[in-house]
């Protein structure tokens, strides 16, 4: 980050609600310091007499964000229903569950409200659709046996860095009791919010740990994004920026949690992250980490990425335009690289240099995986529904052998 971008981002008023109008149905993604207060806003403009709230099991109070959203639940004399059983890798079965509860609740007046990252988010989108298509199921909406056409109000309260989804057209939901287990990704206009809102206040609980991965997931997106047959100059430069950011903030934010502007940036480039890929979707990376976190339903979205990312850019740097928009992209956090095909094993190090530098040193092996199991993970992959269609959008063509390959480096023996 140079010193005028720097001088900008120090001087920004971080205590200033600002409004967002990207990737929202209503234009309004309320960001800053204290923006959980306009949830009050948010409900009179969507005329809501009862709220299906979605969240995990302890997150959405540790945060901070229900103290706020309780007082003005009792104001304005709004009743709720409360789903918090949603975890890591939702599946559809809980979906499943929790539009059954809401269901006897559901008029034109209710509204479904997610409090989380990207696991409680996507989950409310899926609720959102299956309360407007009450035949259905979360197993049908994510095997693409039908397509959405309309869903219920739906307000997301993002507390995390990393998913993006608060600000965009994608919700995943795994399904883990057939033979392979799958994580499909879902993309329809129809569920983006209609109003999001991120504070940063309330990502200070988040642990040094989930910090890094979902600061890695937006790094992720922006890579893949930038990267896509597809991509435009619009990802490729938020990119850059949420790069800078990340490189930049991270540490801070990892050395000092409570640090409000550190979170504040990294709240904002994991949105525009989100921006990015909307725009211009994701391949490789995301196609293969939904096998990992399908097979292992507790491991962290942004260490699956981790694993997984070092061994794509070197795959994809054999493509002269995507290596030197990596060079661009990547640069704050792996220095001056030429875009030459003979660098790639060498930016596959400095990436997981850099990972390692903010706490992520985990391997496929120390998540429990095994080379002989290799082939199933690909099979998988292969088998996933629409994981086809990313990896199609790769700037190098990606075969069976070439994803064995990059699973295999994520062991980095």
């Amino acid at each position: 980050m140079d010193a005028a971008e720097l001088n900008y981002c120090e001087s920004v008023d971080i205590n200033k609600t600002v409004v967002l109008t990207y990737g929202t149905r209503k234009q309004s993604t309320y960001f800053g310091v204290g923006a959980i207060a306009k949830f009050a806003d948010a409900l009179e403009t969507m005329g809501v007499e009862t709220v299906g709230f979605i969240c995990s099991n302890s997150a959405y109070k540790r945060c901070g964000a229900w103290e706020h959203i309780e007082k003005i639940l009792a104001e304005k004399k709004i009743e709720h229903l409360m789903y918090n059983k949603i975890v890591t890798n939702p599946t559809c079965t809980s979906i499943d569950e929790c539009r059954d509860l809401f269901l006897p609740k559901y008029n034109e007046k209710f509204c479904v409200v997610a409090i989380g990252g990207g696991s409680p988010i996507d989950s409310a989108k899926s609720v959102a659709v299956l309360l407007e298509h009450k035949d259905k199921t979360a197993r049908e909406l994510y095997k693409f046996q039908f397509a959405p056409e309309r869903r219920a109000p739906l307000i997301a309260i993002n507390i995390t860095a990393g998913t993006g989804t608060e600000a965009n057209k994608f919700a995943v939901a795994s399904i883990l009791d057939e033979e392979i287990p799958l994580k499909p990704a879902l993309a329809t206009p129809v569920i983006y919010p209609d109003i999001s809102i991120n504070d940063p206040a309330l990502l200070c609980s988040t642990s040094p740990f989930q910090t890094a991965c979902t600061a890695v997931d937006a790094m992720n997106h922006v890579t893949e994004a930038s990267t896509t047959s597809i991509a435009t100059p619009f990802s490729t430069n938020l990119g850059r920026t949420v790069c800078n950011l990340v490189a930049h903030y991270l540490p801070v934010a990892l050395k000092e949690p409570s640090n409000l502007r550190a979170r504040y940036w990294l709240h904002y480039a994991a949105c525009i992250a989100g921006m990015s890929f909307d725009e211009s979707l994701l391949h490789i990376t995301h196609a293969m980490e939904h096998t990992l976190s399908a097979y292992v339903a507790n491991l962290t979205h942004g260490l699956g990425l981790a694993l997984l990312q070092p061994g794509v850019v070197a795959h994809i740097w054999a493509d002269e335009v995507a290596a030197k928009t990596l060079c661009y992209v990547l640069k704050p956090m792996i220095g001056e690289f030429a875009g030459k095909p003979e660098e790639a094993q060498d930016v596959a190090k400095a990436l997981r240099k850099w990972h390692e530098s903010v706490g992520i040193k985990d391997t496929m092996a120390t998540m429990g995986f095994t080379k002989d199991g290799i082939e199933k993970l690909v099979d998988a992959t292969i088998a996933c529904p629409g994981m086809d269609g990313l990896l199609a959008l790769s700037p190098v063509k990606v075969e069976r052998e070439d994803m064995a390959r990059i699973y295999l480096t994520g062991f980095f023996e």
